[in-house]
């Protein structure tokens, strides 16, 4: 073990790392990708994650299988019929889980009495499926799972919105189905949405969107001027144009359709949140792909749709999957491989990497030909792992400039006073600023000077192994690729524990609020750009563009079960992880922080754009 003010010192030799993690780059090529996952990496070696899957597991299972009962029509006694056939599944399941789950049932059932209302029907099975959930085993989930993707409960397209709403049945309807053609929604979504991460100033006008002054002040005003808002820094563009020439995809029975729109926001001179201006369905301008502004009625609102296509496209390739999990996955093998278990580092960067090694692997299989991802998303699967890979890499080979500070000001929406309403910005900012004093609290009680940090030798071999293209195939760490000195090594560990903490629950956590009601988010378009052009466009048409039910139903699944494991908490490493007295010293001061920032997030939202997936206790 490290001296209290030196990481340099050898470890014991039984401390050294025990299990060679191995990497595979054709798993998703060129990616640095964990080879055979280790048994102390799996799923089943953390039950305490297990219990709280199932609990969102049962009300999926419960939730499909209202879908399918409330789908047999009028002349059925739901509640009645809806616990018949929740026995009948646990049938299905077997064993003891089964057994449970119908014993609770029963013993509710004594103590409630019958239910005849949904909602007596909902609290009934919300209190059996709590005490439930944690008796669960890992191949129960998957039995579950089977179960979920048998019942198939509804399909086809839809005949009116209603249609999806009913998608919602022991699962809740998110509040996002009431407000999603709201112009202000819509741009709420670009700062404190499940991707808040694309919009960027305009420092001069873009020929691509050749918009007119009169064509803008007949949004934002006479009183303001395009030339105006480009010099106060108030126009934004969420550029999607990444995406233009992107193969389509077809999976599973239907042609679907990615777009690459151009949407144009100002803040109002004087004001504080993002105006919607104006949209092109295209990066490239002419009659054939005209601009949308707000006043032109149901296309403006197909233009928002198509803008929503997109920038769910970006979320799950990109800002989710890329940028987070892709991001992280080389730094578990290499602090694995070569760091002791006793070194300082290891042990504050293995509480945030718990279970990412896993998790990934299940994204890998989402990621298969003719699976989830090729079923919801628009792009053919090769093209959306194409995507995937060069978000994970726009960070990987680009490490100094990937911290949050940074990307911000590369955007330019670091500055508060240009764009006033920007929850996730400000909200990050306090988390990362807070993780940096503790990471910087902590490197620096280890090594008391940068030659300590050249001396350590793990250090430098996990440097070494992160930059190695027989290892994690990163770029741009420290100076030359070498970490020389305290601060570029607190950089680094800030993004790593940013990156496994914050910003993953800025991206996961409002999918199922924001993503999972497939009118306000459609993963995929059903109709092309032409046809969305016609005169008098319809509801009707609003709808053949919308996925059908069954992939409204899949999505719904997915999300939920995503954006419902809170595992756990930054800041919480367990009691007496750290047994330093000075280190417990810095994490108690890091604690109080976090409850600061809490309370002032919960202050702010009172007068902003409310947003609370940046919570510290979420």
């Amino acid at each position: 073990m490290p001296e209290s003010n030196t990481a340099a010192s050898a470890a014991p030799e039984n401390a050294k790392p025990s299990t060679k993690y191995t990497y595979d780059y054709n798993r998703l090529a060129p990616l640095a990708m964990s080879g055979a996952l280790p048994e102390v990496e799996g799923f089943s070696a953390r039950p305490d994650w297990i219990h709280v899957v199932a609990h969102a597991a049962l009300k999926i299972l419960i939730n499909t299988i209202m879908i399918k009962v409330k789908n047999r029509g009028e002349n059925i006694e739901f509640v009645q019929q809806v616990l018949k056939d929740i026995q009948a599944v646990a049938q299905q399941l077997g064993g003891e889980a089964g057994r449970d789950l119908n014993n609770a049932i029963a013993m509710e059932l004594e103590k409630q009495g019958s239910p005849t209302t949904l909602p007596q029907l909902n609290a009934l099975l919300e209190v059996v499926i709590e005490p439930l959930a944690p008796t669960l085993s890992l191949k129960t989930l998957f039995d579950i799972a089977r179960i979920v993707q048998q019942l198939g409960s509804v399909s086809g397209p839809a005949s009116s919105l209603e249609d999806y709403n009913q998608v919602f049945q022991f699962i809740s309807l998110p509040a996002i189905s009431q407000n999603f053609r709201q112009d202000s929604e819509f741009a709420a979504l670009r700062v404190a949405g499940s991707n808040p991460l694309t919009i960027e100033r305009m420092k001069t006008l873009d020929e691509r969107l050749p918009i007119t002054d009169e064509q803008y002040q007949s949004v934002m005003g006479t009183h303001d001027s395009l030339e105006a808002a480009i010099a106060d820094g108030r126009l934004y563009l969420a550029d999607y144009s990444a995406f233009d020439g992107a193969v389509n995809g077809s999976f599973p029975a239907g042609q679907k359709f990615n777009y690459a729109p151009l949407a144009l926001f100002a803040v109002p001179p004087g004001g504080r949140s993002l105006v919607p201006v104006a949209i092109q369905c295209g990066p490239r301008p002419g009659t054939d792909n005209p601009i949308f502004l707000p006043h032109d009625g149901d296309k403006w609102f197909m233009a928002k749709s198509i803008v929503q296509v997109a920038d769910t496209n970006v979320h799950q390739a990109a800002s989710h999957l890329g940028q987070t999990h892709l991001f992280i996955e080389p730094f578990v093998i290499a602090t694995h491989n070569q760091l002791s278990r006793t070194h300082p580092l290891f042990l504050l960067l293995t509480p945030h990497f718990e279970g990412t090694l896993a998790i990934n692997e299940g994204a890998l299989s989402l990621l298969a030909s003719r699976g989830l991802v090729d079923l919801l998303l628009a792009s053919s699967i090769e093209q959306s792992r194409v995507f995937a890979v060069k978000a994970a890499q726009s960070y990987q080979l680009n490490l100094n400039t990937s911290m949050l500070p940074q990307t911000l000001a590369q955007r330019g929406v670091d500055d508060a006073s240009r764009l006033p309403d920007y929850p996730y910005r400000d909200d990050a900012l306090l988390v990362w600023g807070a993780i940096r004093q503790w990471v910087e609290d902590y490197v620096n009680h280890y090594y008391a000077s940068d030659a300590a940090v050249q001396d350590d030798v793990e250090l430098q071999n996990w440097a070494t192994e992160l930059v190695a293209h027989d290892g994690g195939r990163l770029n741009n760490i420290g100076a030359a690729n070498r970490i020389s000195q305290r601060s570029e090594l607190v950089d680094l560990i800030t993004l790593i524990c940013f990156t496994a903490s914050a910003q993953h629950a800025a991206v996961n956590f409002p999918q199922a609020p924001l993503m999972s009601y497939v009118p306000a988010a459609p993963p995929a378009g059903y109709s092309p750009l032409s046809s969305l052009r016609q005169e008098g466009f319809s509801e009707n048409d609003f709808l053949k563009f919308l996925p059908p039910l069954e992939i409204a139903q899949a999505l719904l699944d997915i999300l939920y079960l995503l954006s419902s494991v809170y595992y756990t908490r930054l800041g919480d490493y367990g009691d007496g992880y750290f047994t330093d007295p000075v280190i417990q010293t810095h994490l108690g001061k890091f604690q109080q922080e976090l409850l600061k920032i809490e309370a002032e997030i919960n202050e702010r939202n009172k007068t902003r754009t409310p947003y609370e997936f940046l919570l510290p206790s979420k």
